[in-house]
Protein backbone atom coordinates (compact mmCIF):
# COMPACT_ATOMS: atom_id res chain seq x y z
CA UNK A 1 0.00 0.00 0.00
CA UNK A 2 2.87 2.57 0.92
CA UNK A 3 4.42 2.00 -2.75
CA UNK A 4 1.43 2.85 -4.28
CA UNK A 5 0.74 6.09 -2.01
CA UNK A 6 4.82 6.92 -3.06
CA UNK A 7 4.49 6.32 -6.71
CA UNK A 8 1.02 8.35 -6.73
CA UNK A 9 2.26 11.19 -5.01
CA UNK A 10 5.46 11.02 -7.29
CA UNK A 11 3.10 11.02 -10.42
CA UNK A 12 1.34 14.13 -9.04
CA UNK A 13 4.60 16.23 -8.27
CA UNK A 14 6.00 15.66 -11.73
CA UNK A 15 2.87 16.65 -13.28
CA UNK A 16 2.44 19.69 -11.26
CA UNK A 17 6.37 20.53 -12.22
CA UNK A 18 5.44 20.08 -15.78
CA UNK A 19 2.40 21.89 -16.16
CA UNK A 20 3.80 24.92 -13.53
CA UNK A 21 7.07 24.77 -16.33
CA UNK A 22 4.85 24.92 -19.18
CA UNK A 23 2.48 27.69 -17.42
CA UNK A 24 3.79 30.96 -19.30
CA UNK A 25 0.88 32.27 -21.84
CA UNK A 26 1.13 35.39 -20.49
CA UNK A 27 -2.09 37.85 -21.09
CA UNK A 28 -1.68 40.11 -24.04
CA UNK A 29 -2.62 43.51 -22.20
CA UNK A 30 0.13 43.10 -19.29
CA UNK A 31 3.06 44.82 -19.40
CA UNK A 32 6.68 43.67 -19.54
CA UNK A 33 9.41 44.72 -16.11
CA UNK A 34 13.04 45.23 -16.73
CA UNK A 35 14.55 44.17 -13.70
CA UNK A 36 17.21 46.29 -13.73
CA UNK A 37 18.73 43.50 -16.87
CA UNK A 38 18.60 40.75 -13.67
CA UNK A 39 15.81 39.30 -14.91
CA UNK A 40 12.09 40.05 -16.41
CA UNK A 41 8.46 39.59 -15.67
CA UNK A 42 5.06 40.94 -16.47
CA UNK A 43 2.06 42.63 -14.86
CA UNK A 44 -1.71 43.37 -15.75
CA UNK A 45 -2.47 46.72 -16.72
CA UNK A 46 -3.72 47.72 -12.84
CA UNK A 47 0.05 47.56 -11.71
CA UNK A 48 1.73 50.61 -11.23
CA UNK A 49 4.99 51.59 -10.20
CA UNK A 50 4.93 52.33 -6.20
CA UNK A 51 9.14 52.55 -5.09
CA UNK A 52 12.16 51.33 -5.25
CA UNK A 53 12.32 50.04 -2.43
CA UNK A 54 14.51 46.51 -1.67
CA UNK A 55 16.70 45.15 1.12
CA UNK A 56 19.80 46.38 1.87
CA UNK A 57 21.59 43.33 0.48
CA UNK A 58 19.56 42.98 -3.28
CA UNK A 59 21.48 44.75 -6.44
CA UNK A 60 17.85 45.25 -7.63
CA UNK A 61 14.45 45.68 -6.18
CA UNK A 62 10.71 47.34 -6.66
CA UNK A 63 7.47 47.69 -5.48
CA UNK A 64 3.97 47.86 -7.61
CA UNK A 65 0.29 47.64 -6.41
CA UNK A 66 -2.93 47.52 -7.48
CA UNK A 67 -6.07 47.71 -5.33
CA UNK A 68 -5.37 44.01 -4.05
CA UNK A 69 -2.32 42.86 -4.02
CA UNK A 70 1.40 44.76 -2.87
CA UNK A 71 4.49 42.61 -4.99
CA UNK A 72 7.80 42.84 -3.96
CA UNK A 73 10.57 42.05 -6.96
CA UNK A 74 13.90 41.38 -5.45
CA UNK A 75 17.57 40.42 -7.38
CA UNK A 76 19.20 38.98 -4.47
CA UNK A 77 21.17 36.25 -3.00
CA UNK A 78 20.68 36.88 0.58
CA UNK A 79 18.04 33.86 1.12
CA UNK A 80 16.58 35.29 4.42
CA UNK A 81 13.26 33.15 4.82
CA UNK A 82 10.20 32.04 6.66
CA UNK A 83 10.83 29.23 9.60
CA UNK A 84 9.43 25.56 8.92
CA UNK A 85 7.89 25.64 11.67
CA UNK A 86 5.86 28.71 11.37
CA UNK A 87 4.67 28.13 7.65
CA UNK A 88 3.40 24.68 8.80
CA UNK A 89 1.30 26.61 11.32
CA UNK A 90 -0.75 28.90 9.13
CA UNK A 91 -3.73 28.50 7.18
CA UNK A 92 -3.90 27.17 3.74
CA UNK A 93 -0.59 26.89 3.28
CA UNK A 94 0.46 25.61 -0.14
CA UNK A 95 4.43 25.17 -1.35
CA UNK A 96 4.94 23.81 -5.04
CA UNK A 97 8.63 23.32 -6.74
CA UNK A 98 8.35 24.22 -10.42
CA UNK A 99 10.86 25.47 -13.27
CA UNK A 100 10.70 28.46 -14.55
CA UNK A 101 13.28 30.10 -17.14
CA UNK A 102 15.70 27.55 -16.02
CA UNK A 103 15.61 28.13 -12.35
CA UNK A 104 13.85 26.31 -10.13
CA UNK A 105 11.31 27.99 -8.33
CA UNK A 106 9.64 27.36 -4.57
CA UNK A 107 6.21 28.78 -4.46
CA UNK A 108 4.29 29.39 -1.26
CA UNK A 109 1.32 30.95 -0.35
CA UNK A 110 -0.76 31.10 3.24
CA UNK A 111 -3.32 32.71 4.95
CA UNK A 112 -2.70 34.88 7.93
CA UNK A 113 -4.07 36.97 10.43
CA UNK A 114 -0.50 38.99 10.98
CA UNK A 115 -0.74 40.88 7.99
CA UNK A 116 -2.43 44.94 8.19
CA UNK A 117 -4.60 46.66 6.02
CA UNK A 118 -6.67 43.82 4.66
CA UNK A 119 -4.45 41.85 3.43
CA UNK A 120 -4.81 38.58 4.51
CA UNK A 121 -2.69 36.62 2.35
CA UNK A 122 1.33 36.23 1.45
CA UNK A 123 2.65 34.28 -1.46
CA UNK A 124 6.05 33.98 -2.35
CA UNK A 125 8.78 32.63 -4.78
CA UNK A 126 12.06 32.19 -4.87
CA UNK A 127 14.38 31.69 -7.40
CA UNK A 128 17.34 29.17 -7.39
CA UNK A 129 20.01 28.53 -9.25
CA UNK A 130 21.53 25.03 -10.16
CA UNK A 131 23.54 25.25 -7.57
CA UNK A 132 21.01 26.08 -4.78
CA UNK A 133 21.91 29.87 -4.43
CA UNK A 134 18.84 32.57 -4.47
CA UNK A 135 18.68 34.82 -7.19
CA UNK A 136 15.47 36.52 -7.26
CA UNK A 137 12.15 36.70 -4.92
CA UNK A 138 9.11 37.96 -5.57
CA UNK A 139 6.48 38.02 -2.71
CA UNK A 140 3.26 39.79 -2.69
CA UNK A 141 0.67 40.67 0.29
CA UNK A 142 -2.95 39.65 -1.31
CA UNK A 143 -6.15 40.71 -0.09
CA UNK A 144 -8.21 37.38 -0.87
CA UNK A 145 -7.60 33.84 -2.54
CA UNK A 146 -8.39 34.58 -5.85
CA UNK A 147 -5.55 37.52 -5.81
CA UNK A 148 -2.91 34.81 -4.79
CA UNK A 149 -3.34 33.12 -7.80
CA UNK A 150 -3.05 36.32 -9.70
CA UNK A 151 0.36 36.70 -7.69
CA UNK A 152 1.76 33.22 -8.31
CA UNK A 153 0.85 34.29 -12.39
CA UNK A 154 3.09 36.74 -12.16
CA UNK A 155 5.62 34.39 -10.99
CA UNK A 156 5.35 32.18 -13.53
CA UNK A 157 6.20 34.90 -15.97
CA UNK A 158 9.76 35.44 -14.98
CA UNK A 159 12.26 35.33 -17.85
CA UNK A 160 15.58 36.16 -19.15
CA UNK A 161 17.43 36.09 -16.05
CA UNK A 162 21.04 37.55 -16.14
CA UNK A 163 23.51 34.84 -17.24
Amino acid sequence: MTKIFLVLGFVILTSCVTTCAQQLSIPNDWHKVDAGGYFSFYLPPSFKFKSGERCQECSWGSRFDNKRIRLYAEYTSWNEEYAAQYLAQQSEYLKTVAEVAGKRVKIQSWRSQEFARGFSYKAEARFYDADGTLVARLSANCKGRPDVDVAKQIFMTVSEFKP
